[in-house]
């Protein structure tokens, strides 16, 4: 806006100056204007030879100033809308799974909470993959951004205050630790959820405040040694880890009016068989510093408690049942 008055200015006097101040100061603003504007000079023309050069210096003038001002406005679009896809504006979620890396433990921990139907944030180090985990799920479901580490203000970035959950597995070990205890600053009652490549950092990783950690070089391993002597288990458990398989596990925490409170393992496994045809694992309870333990296949005695943690399973459509019945929603 300063260069175009300016021009306009400029214009004017050269036009009262060249013409010999045969035209009125009213009429060379007029000239400048409509010659800026394109809108032509009708009866009023510049007469002089050095005025209507002039009236050309000053039409290029403003040719080349709106192309630049055009280009601005280009680049500043353009740049404004790189910057949003690379997702550097920060995203609006609430109540999101914050997944920190995408490798391949990130990219499965991705599909899965997309399929339980979670709305996930993403970080990835890697620019590139950003347009391939977009296209997994809409905008007020999936949010992606690039950063080569999870500084506090890439967690800013990513929603972290307002996360229910966050996962960090990156390749890095180190980067997951740092990570980890800069989650715990900013949310300190947020659950975080660390894959490592070295086991030993388990403890290390626990003490930092780590809810779960997790080791896919062991289950790996486990799974490897099962598969070699009972093949049959290994597939077991990776149909009942992966939602898209068409079985799931999943947990309810128990209040005072849930269905099955206060009954007895056989009298709640009869009710939750006849309602929704899902199966009873086993369950959790927490000890006074809410830290759960689980306990598969507790004895016929057991009975339910508030509070408690019940383990089903079953197909996806039997869980939806389950939901249903039950009346809240899964998890802790």
């Amino acid at each position: 806006l300063l260069a175009y008055a300016t021009i306009v200015i400029v214009a004017s006097f050269g036009f009262y100056l060249l013409e010999d101040g045969a035209v009125s100061p009213l009429n060379s603003i007029y000239w400048a204007i409509v010659t800026l504007s394109t809108v032509g000079y009708g009866d009023v023309i510049p007469t002089t030879f050095w005025a209507k050069v002039f009236t050309i210096a000053v039409i290029a003038g403003d040719v080349f100033l709106v192309a630049y001002l055009v280009s601005v406005v280009i680049g500043v679009v353009g740049e404004e809308a790189q910057q949003r896809q690379l997702g550097t504006f920060g995203t609006e979620l609430r109540d999101h799974v914050v997944v920190i890396g995408y490798a391949g433990v990130g990219q499965a921990a991705v599909r899965e909470l997309l399929a339980q139907g979670e709305k996930v944030a993403v970080l990835t180090q890697t620019p590139e993959t950003i347009p391939n985990i977009r296209v997994l799920a809409p905008e007020n479901r999936l949010f992606a951004t690039y950063e080569s580490e999870a500084t506090p203000e890439v967690l800013e970035r990513l929603g972290v205050r307002n996360a229910s959950a966050v996962i960090v597995c990156t390749t890095d070990d180190s980067l997951n630790l740092v990570a980890a205890i800069s989650v715990r600053a900013l949310n300190p009652d947020l659950r975080v959820v660390v894959s490592i490549t070295r086991p030993e950092l388990r403890q290390t990783l626990k003490a930092a405040g780590v809810t779960y950690v997790t080791s896919p070089g062991d289950l790996g391993g486990r799974l490897c040694a099962s598969a070699s002597f009972r093949p049959e288990i290994p597939n077991v458990i990776e149909d009942l880890t992966t939602t898209v398989r068409g079985f799931d596990i999943t947990e309810y925490i128990l209040s005072d009016t849930t269905p099955i409170t206060r009954q007895t393992l056989p009298e709640a496994e009869r009710l939750v068989r006849a309602q929704t045809d899902c199966l009873v694992l086993g369950y959790a309870r927490p000890n006074p510093a809410n830290q759960f333990r689980t306990v598969l296949n507790p004895p016929m005695s057991f009975q339910f408690q508030p509070g408690d943690a019940i383990i089903v399973m079953g197909t996806l459509e039997n869980l939806h049942r389950f939901r249903r019945w039950f009346g809240i929603p899964q998890g802790r």
